[in-house]
């Protein structure tokens, strides 16, 4: 409070009853100074406060509203003003309040080039690169004879120019696998529709679904359950032609090791028989044993074999 009272030092000015003989003399020259002298002193001091660091940018906002407040009537000014206020905004990523003192710039002075900048700036920041091209493109109009700021803005230019086509041509990426991958499902569902393998809108969906390879084969994923262990196996990929006793032949190896969960060996390829759960009437768990000799595809057009999704991981 004490260093309000010293205007060099203060933040902000005093209300009128708490003012010292200091301020009450600014006052007094203030009252017969010159409006544009006054605003273009406000401007100065914001300034020095912007560039003294972030901690004096509150006061360098509060300097360039007093600028503005004088109404001075040079827009020039004025204009230089708003584009400043911009620049600390931008710096806080208030990038929409910065294109919108960059557009009151603009409306005071069109030949701004420091606005027209700014404000692509902001848009760039805001993720709108056609938008700050076209601001670009007005800075580098009005920057004329001044080889700093037309290479700058030429600069900011190229690299926006290189970025979209980045994002465009990651776009055509994207459009052509999704093209392929609608192409594929239509294929699979094609291929599901001629082998009349009933299915579920949950079939296709998820990380584990069935695949065509490019010979038009069919490769599924596979749930093997031992209910009496509460254990399962997952086959990431069966070939719809293998049969089940060719992959539970590799499962349980005749002399591998067998799983931890089989202690007493019941598991063994000579022994082991496969149910597919089927619909029946609605009763729950009703099941159909298959022929180990026939392939996964025999197994899934069963009466009542509907293939439902699998979990995701």
């Amino acid at each position: 409070k004490y260093l309000n009272q010293i205007p060099l030092f203060a933040k902000e000015r005093p209300r009128k009853e708490e003012q010292g003989e200091a301020w009450k003399m600014i006052e007094a020259i203030e009252a017969g100074q010159d409006p544009v002298e006054k605003a273009k002193n406000c401007k100065d001091n914001g300034n020095n406060c912007y560039k003294a660091g972030k901690r004096r940018w509150n006061d360098a906002l509060t300097f360039y509203q007093q600028a503005l407040d004088c109404e001075c009537g040079d827009l020039r000014l004025e204009s230089q003003v708003y584009s400043n206020r911009a620049l600390i905004h931008h710096h806080r990523q208030n990038y929409g309040r910065a294109i919108e003192d960059c557009k009151e710039a603009i409306k005071l002075n069109h030949k701004n080039s420091k606005a027209y900048c700014r404000a692509g700036q902001a848009s760039e920041a805001l993720g709108k690169p056609k938008e700050a091209m076209k601001w670009y493109e007005h800075a580098l109009k009005w920057a004329k004879d001044d080889f700093l700021k037309r290479n700058y803005v030429a600069n900011r230019m190229k690299k926006l120019e290189i970025s979209m086509e980045k994002e465009r041509e990651s776009e055509r990426v994207k459009a052509i696998k999704r093209d392929a991958e609608r192409k594929i499902a239509n294929l699979l569902a094609e291929s599901l529709k001629l082998r009349k393998i009933r299915t579920t809108p949950d079939t296709l969906i998820g990380d584990h679904n069935p695949k065509l390879d490019k010979n038009g084969c069919l490769h599924w994923p596979v749930v093997f359950m031992y209910p009496e262990f509460y254990v399962t196996d997952f086959v990431q990929d069966m070939h719809e032609l293998r049969t089940f006793k060719e992959q539970l032949g590799q499962m349980f190896p005749p002399k591998g090791t067998q799983p931890q969960w089989d202690k007493k060996r019941h598991y063994s390829i000579k022994n082991i028989a496969v149910y597919v759960e089927v619909e029946n009437g609605g009763k729950p768990h009703c099941v159909r044993e298959i022929d180990m000799e026939d392939p996964l595809a025999e197994a899934l057009v069963q009466k009542g074999v509907v293939i439902g999704g699998h979990p995701t991981d």
